[in-house]
């Protein structure tokens, strides 16, 4: 009788320990730790955001909007540590959401605290008007950006931000000629535009798929080598960057 209940105290334990082992085997530790202490530092109109995530982990900042697109994706290293830098925009306080991704799991998401603008274009109104005119501008796609997509998707001003070869052309008497040469060829010369008291640019134009109107264009960076604008267009927002067609 004792043999018996040994035996079958035995085949109890092995299959506890069998189910402990299966059990274990079905683990699968898929929980990835949001980012935590974000530090941002703002020098030479930079920020530089710095934190700590997952080992392995990318980290992507996106834009705290509904259509708020992606800025930037860094790997935290084998210290979990991650550092990317971003430049300020003028009269604009970037507001960012962070999170990890690792082994196709994401992370939940935090709000980083608001990044400051940086002070306006200072050289003066009517030298910045100088130097807009003294140029025909062409697109520069790897600078220009998305920050936020507008809610309709039509017109594409997604496309015609990033993707278009595009061509503005500033005249003095307030005319604006538009040209874009990819995907589409068109041009439109009977635009026109205006730089106010306080260096906001209106421009109003046609493209292949209709009107446009460009509003609030706030001058990011302009000298003789380059053009950039923080544009709303509908209701996304726009980073446009061009350089001189020389």
């Amino acid at each position: 009788m004792k043999l018996k209940q040994l035996l079958l105290s035995s085949i109890l334990l092995l299959s506890l320990y069998s189910c402990s082992s299966d059990d274990d085997s079905n683990i699968v530790d898929d929980q990835v730790n949001p980012p935590s202490f974000i530090q941002i530092i703002t020098a030479d109109n930079k920020a530089i955001i710095s934190g700590k995530a997952d080992i392995g982990s990318e980290v992507t900042l996106k834009y705290n909007a509904e259509t708020g697109q992606i800025l930037r994706q860094v790997k935290a290293d084998a210290s979990g540590s991650f550092t990317t830098n971003i430049d300020l925009l003028v009269d604009y306080k970037q507001e960012l959401v962070a999170f990890a991704t690792k082994n196709n799991q994401v992370s939940e998401t935090v709000i980083l605290d608001k990044i400051p603008a940086k002070l306006a274009y200072n050289e003066g109104w009517d030298k910045a008007k100088e130097i807009i005119l003294s140029h025909r501008w062409k697109s520069d796609q790897t600078i220009s950006r998305i920050i936020i997509k507008q809610t309709s998707a039509t017109p594409p001003y997604d496309l015609f931000a990033t993707t278009a070869q595009k061509y503005f052309d500033f005249k003095s008497n307030g005319n604006f000629h538009f040209e874009v040469t990819s995907p589409l060829q068109f041009t439109h010369t009977t635009g026109s535009w205006s730089l106010d008291d306080k260096g906001i640019i209106k421009i109003n134009t046609m493209i292949p798929l209709g009107a446009m109107e460009i509003t609030d264009a706030k001058i990011q960076h302009l000298d003789s080598e380059r053009l950039s604008l923080l544009a709303k267009i509908s209701d996304g927002l726009f980073l446009l960057s061009f350089t001189p067609n020389k």
